[in-house]
């Protein structure tokens, strides 16, 4: 699907901001790609900071990027349109909060979340299915990721894994 959104549409920072500095504009996998630059974002920054602290970030970043996806949304006239990719970053930061910072935690949450993102299976089809506008377009990735950390907490727990 073809974006509505062009570079020109970059000057208005909520919509930058919404496209993940301009990242959901590239041809191919623009929401793997900006969930890419969410693993690193965490790899280097997030990582370092307490899980009660990485939720905080999310949340704030999260409230922001409703408001970013709102306006977009309502001055481009575009729905969920595929250069929105703030929802990935989130989506891909919930997938990693507090999880041991090894690289195979890392993979296994990259790919869970992506599987997730794209095939949509309950609860992440139903919470898309039932809300609309920048919240929807926002949740529906949280919920993915939740999915994603819970099941690696589980398996840390349950194994010992990443410690």
């Amino acid at each position: 699907m073809a974006t509505q959104l062009s570079l020109r549409s970059l000057r208005d920072v909520p919509v930058l901001l919404s496209t993940t500095l301009g990242v959901g504009l590239v041809k191919y996998a623009p929401g793997t790609v900006a969930s890419l630059l969410g693993v690193l974002v965490w790899w280097f920054w997030l990582s370092e900071i307490r899980g009660f602290y990485q939720l905080g970030v999310i949340i704030a970043v999260g409230v922001l990027a409703v408001y970013c996806v709102e306006y977009t949304m309502r001055k481009h006239g575009v729905g969920d349109d595929g250069a929105i990719t703030i929802d990935e970053v989130l989506g891909q930061w919930v997938a990693l909060i507090a999880i041991p910072k090894t690289w195979w935690l890392v993979l296994i949450a990259f790919v869970g979340f992506r599987l997730l993102d794209i095939l949509k299976p309950d609860p992440v089809g139903w919470v898309e299915s039932k809300f609309d506008g920048a919240l929807g377009v926002m949740l529906d990735d949280i919920v993915a990721g939740a999915l994603v950390v819970a099941v690696l907490h589980l398996l840390i727990y349950w194994f010992g894994l990443g410690v």
